[in-house]
């Protein structure tokens, strides 16, 4: 039931799976990728002694090795763990640790990021030749898949927690299947399509929103193995997708790179914005084009959760459109009560595509669930009068960051480690390009108000410590925290200063 690249292989075994441009235009048939899971299948379990349940991570740029490593896991059962590459040392060290990750493939270029690993985790480099040989199409090792269930874990994708934890939320057959199936009706996706796919493989949207859906609809994916401003546009006229699901932001790169011309999108027949809020400057430049781009809600804990079609887009177009089929939502005011259209409220869901529940992590699972299985977005919405939701704020402090999330109190942790700085407020500011970008509010001691460069300190600083999508791109200096009623640094009006400093700059 599981093992459906197999199937794929016998149905689709000559048709092109995935071409890779960064590898001269290389192609993978789906006869292909089933052949390399299970030759690396056979090596995971003899070489390596990976069992049922046993972790397996990748981390790896967009590579067909990600797909070798992913379908070779469920054909033995193994929990996959795509890792995020833009993390620093320490934050991979934090999911290694929690998810009991000890088997770990890498890219050439990345293995600098393992510096805190423990080296007998670090397994292989797959640009090597040695890698390439286990994989190699041309010589066949038959494997015989073990049975799953439905509920078996398939994967973990690691977010940001609350308390600065990366959490591993837990996908199980059912749900990334499910959430596979709805993305392939809610799009109308068929076999003739073709996707690319420059959204990082290790991101919800990337994997499972993108990329696995077209390969279980037996169309093909071109994989764009970094996004680069400068080669978007070389590689959507060269290979002409009809497909392009996208953060935000890319699609800002793609009509704001040196050789955009709109008629290279004419073979685009579905084109999505998710994993970040709706950019107004992006819809208003395609719209010149006479170019729709529907709108879409999801998240790591439970995929595709809201789409636009082209009837809710002319009608509310900054909208993130109705609920899919088969989930169920509900919009909760404070009072735990179900708001009424119009009004703000946090967006609960349900459905099979829903996480089951944070790894290891009980007490979070309490709180994000309700006691009749409604999953707490912690997103805040307000339904409009056609049906359709508009997001107001993705969580009270989240900053979302060219499709990236960014936990405050995290970098405020790291912030509070210097000595130049007494207290620290991290809020995200309006940025055109990335929807936001991380700011921070700092009061300092006394001995750091001579220092005229003090703001290029606290940068190189979180830089050792941070992602650089996380690291604050503008610093307020103040001499008296705004606090609210209750004596907590107001934030809103922390935001308000900064939107305003920001337009200054600009």
């Amino acid at each position: 039931m599981s093992d459906w690249i197999k199937v794929k292989a016998k149905t689709h075994g000559n048709k092109v799976a995935i071409t890779e441009p960064s590898k001269d235009g290389g192609e993978w048939t789906f006869k292909d990728l089933n052949i390399r899971a299970e030759n690396l299948a056979h090596y995971l379990k003899e070489e390596l002694g990976v069992q049922k349940g046993d972790r397996v991570g990748a981390f790896i740029p967009n590579d067909v090795s990600v797909f070798d490593l992913f379908f070779a896991s469920i054909k033995i059962g193994a929990v996959f763990i795509p890792i995020n590459w833009r993390l620093k040392p320490t934050e991979i060290e934090g999911i290694i640790e929690d998810s009991g990750l000890k088997n770990i493939f890498y890219a050439t270029d990345h293995l600098d990021r393992l510096s805190n690993i423990n080296p007998d985790y670090i397994k292989l480099d797959v640009d090597k030749e040695e890698y390439q040989k286990i994989v190699d199409p041309s010589e066949h090792r038959p494997f015989d898949s073990i049975k799953s269930e439905k509920d078996d874990l398939v994967m973990l994708l690691y977010t940001s927690g609350t308390t600065g934890r990366p959490k591993g939320v837990q996908l199980t057959h059912r749900t990334y299947l499910t959430n596979m199936q709805q993305q392939i009706a809610s799009w109308d996706i068929e076999t003739r399509h073709k996707a690319l796919v420059s959204t990082p493989l290790f991101h919800v949207l990337g994997l499972v929103d993108s990329a696995l859906p077209m390969l279980y609809t037996s169309a093909e994916i071109v994989l764009d193995r970094f996004f680069d401003i400068e080669k978007i546009n070389t590689l959507i006229s060269e290979y002409k997708p009809n497909v392009l699901i996208m953060i935000p932001t890319m699609f800002y790169g793609i009509i704001a790179g040196p050789n955009f011309n709109a008629t290279q999108l004419k073979e685009v027949e579905v084109m999505v914005q998710g994993g970040a809020p709706p950019l107004p400057k992006v819809n208003e430049a395609f719209d010149m084009f006479g170019i729709k781009i529907f709108n879409a809600y999801g998240m790591t804990e439970a995929g595709l959760v809201t789409v636009t079609t082209e009837t809710l887009y002319d009608e509310t177009p900054e909208s993130i459109g109705t609920p899919i089929m088969n989930v169920d939502t509900k919009i909760v005011g404070e009072d735990g009560e179900v708001v009424n259209t119009g009004e703000l409220g946090e967006l609960y869901i349900k459905g099979d595509n829903v996480t089951p529940g944070y790894y290891n992590l009980p007490e979070e699972n309490k709180k994000a669930f309700t006691a009749d299985g409604y999953f707490k977005t912690g997103d805040l919405v307000r339904e409009n009068k056609n049906g359709t939701l508009t997001l107001v704020n993705r969580s009270k402090e989240l900053i979302i960051t060219g499709g990236e999330n960014v936990l405050p109190s995290e970098v405020e942790a790291v912030l509070s480690k210097h000595p130049l700085i007494r207290t620290a407020v991290v809020v995200g500011y309006e940025n055109e390009k990335y929807g936001e970008s991380v700011s921070a509010a700092v009061m300092l001691n006394d001995d750091a108000r001579n220092i005229d460069d003090w703001e290029e300190t606290l940068n190189e600083f979180c830089l050792k410590n941070l992602a650089g999508y996380k690291t604050p791109k503008l610093y307020l200096e103040l001499d008296e925290m705004p606090l609210t009623s209750v004596a907590k640094p107001d934030r809103l009006e922390i935001q308000r200063q900064m939107n305003e400093k920001a337009k200054k700059i600009v």
